[in-house]
């Protein structure tokens, strides 16, 4: 089997599918993940999965569900959110949201294998932003108002990661007071990240917020110094050096160092709690003041460049896993028929949105056509010539033509006097061109239009005429027996003016 393939399949536990394992620690591995739901929604998120030791303790695992549920109420963008605790199969899973980026233990070990030492603005704004973390959680409240009284207890470089956006978040505090009780062994010696532990904390003592204030000063020594604080070969000697061994100002390692900054350091570093920074807040501020903090466009490149062949595995990585194809398991998915036919056809579209755009510009395949038609029903319907539509078109240029004369011939007729007797001189009773015919060139001027056009053009109303003993035709209607000179003229078709001679004096 391929790796490929294999990273693909994963492995379902409850709703979750289960990927490669991207890092790993004293109490867990952390792996991909898939978070599967309905009509194939996913989302892809990291699972830390606890070694068989913890995960079969059911004092650490209630212990743990409690945990998580408390801290489920921090909801701030320094704090990597736990999503779901799953207790199944034998296996206890914590989720947590994914967030493409590197701890910062991994980022300080590539920068000094490479020679280097984290830049000061951005190890300053790297811890800042974890203290505003923190703060978050100290002050997370019930649903009654009521203070929580979170304390992290194991802040630490890989407790803390930086995203290629350049904002730093702490996670874990879903496991930290109940892996605070797998500190210590039977006999009261402690065990795990003693490095990073207050003074009061690694004897028993009452812990606050103070005492992640203390463990976040070590995580900002260490960055501005490139160096270990509290280094031994064996715990029992870690635990010496953080009770009694004087504390070196971070300028000894790092001359450059702003002289605020290192007595920030150096005060969160108070063995007493009470010589500390009451808040993570009141620190995270005092850092802030003390130096330019850089944009986190160019922390988030400068994480990108150090941890990039990190990265680019992980990016590799996480591709194969989106494209892997798991189903909702069925004890997850609903009873009800209608709402089950409709997230089967929510799927179905899915899968043919997902399927690879043809490069050749062939036709759809039928079953994306289905589903299109589904979506946009096509009508059936022949295809038409477009000879009707121009045919169309000049026949209403023909009726706005033939309207035109016909109201020009209106007008004309409407114009004339009434009482004339006597004919234009230009205009006799067997006038070839009377004025009636005018009508005539609707169809004629015209040749283009369509006689189903013209048919529906209705002359205007021809006087009425009457047959003569001479056999001519008589256009106007019989003169009065009385001639009127109410006007003394008449207009021929020339537009010339003549007046009647009885009119005349």
């Amino acid at each position: 089997m391929g790796e490929r393939e294999q990273a693909s399949r994963g492995r379902l536990v409850g709703r979750y599918v289960v990927h490669d394992r991207i890092a790993a620690g004293g109490m867990a591995t952390v792996h991909l993940g898939r978070l599967l739901g309905a009509a194939g929604f996913s989302r892809t998120v990291a699972i830390k999965r606890l070694h068989d030791a913890y995960a079969k303790d059911p004092d650490f695992v209630a212990m743990l569900l409690d945990e998580a549920r408390l801290a489920a109420s921090i909801r701030h963008p320094n704090v990597v959110p736990t999503l779901d605790v799953v207790a199944e199969q034998d296996e206890l899973l914590v989720v947590m949201e994914y967030v493409e980026g590197d701890s910062v233990a991994h980022l300080t070990k590539l920068t000094l294998n490479a020679g280097g030492r984290v830049p000061i603005p951005f190890a300053a704004a790297i811890v800042a932003q974890a203290l505003h973390g923190l703060h978050a959680a100290h002050e997370a409240r019930d649903k009654n108002g009521h203070p929580l009284g979170i304390v992290h207890r194991d802040v630490s470089p890989q407790n803390i990661i930086v995203g290629v956006d350049g904002v730093s978040r702490v996670l874990d505090f879903g496991i930290a007071k109940a892996a605070s009780r797998a500190t210590t062994t039977e006999d009261g010696q402690v065990k795990g990240k003693t490095a990073y532990m207050a003074p009061e904390q690694l004897q028993h003592g009452s812990v606050d917020r103070r005492t992640d204030v203390f463990a976040a000063s070590v995580v900002l020594w260490e960055l501005l110094t490139g160096r270990r604080l509290f280094f031994a070969d064996s715990p029992v000697s870690i635990m010496a050096r953080v009770l009694t061994e004087p504390i070196d100002p971070p300028q000894k390692y790092a001359p450059e160092l702003p002289a605020e900054l290192a007595a920030i350091t150096l005060r969160g570093l108070d063995r007493d709690p009470a010589g500390r920074f009451a808040t993570a807040e009141e620190m995270a501020l005092a850092i802030e003041e003390s130096i330019a903090m850089p944009r986190s466009k160019d922390v988030g490149a400068w994480v990108a460049t150090t941890a990039k062949l990190t990265l680019e595995g992980r990016a590799q990585l996480v591709q194969i896993v989106e494209q892997s194809s798991h189903k909702m398991p069925a004890a997850q998915q609903t009873s009800d028929p209608a709402l089950a036919r409709a997230i089967e056809e929510a799927e179905r579209r899915r899968l043919h949105a997902d399927m690879p755009t043809d490069a050749g510009g062939r036709e759809e395949s039928t079953e994306l056509a289905t589903v299109q038609s589904t979506i946009h029903p096509k009508k059936d319907r022949p295809q038409t010539s477009r000879a009707p539509l121009a045919l169309a078109i000049g026949g209403g240029a023909a009726l706005v033509i033939a309207l035109g004369i016909a109201f020009v011939v209106a007008r004309g007729e409407r114009d004339k006097p009434r009482g004339d007797t006597t004919p234009p001189a230009a205009v006799t009773v067997a006038d070839p061109v009377p004025v009636a015919t005018t009508a005539t060139p609707v169809t004629s001027a015209s040749p283009s239009a369509s006689s189903s056009v013209a048919a529906h053009v209705t002359p205007p109303p021809t006087p009425t005429t009457k047959p003569t003993g001479k056999g001519g035709i008589i256009r106007n209607p019989p003169p009065p027996k009385k001639p009127s000179c109410e006007i003394p003229y008449v207009i021929d078709d020339k537009g010339q003016k003549h007046f009647k001679p009885e009119c005349v004096d």
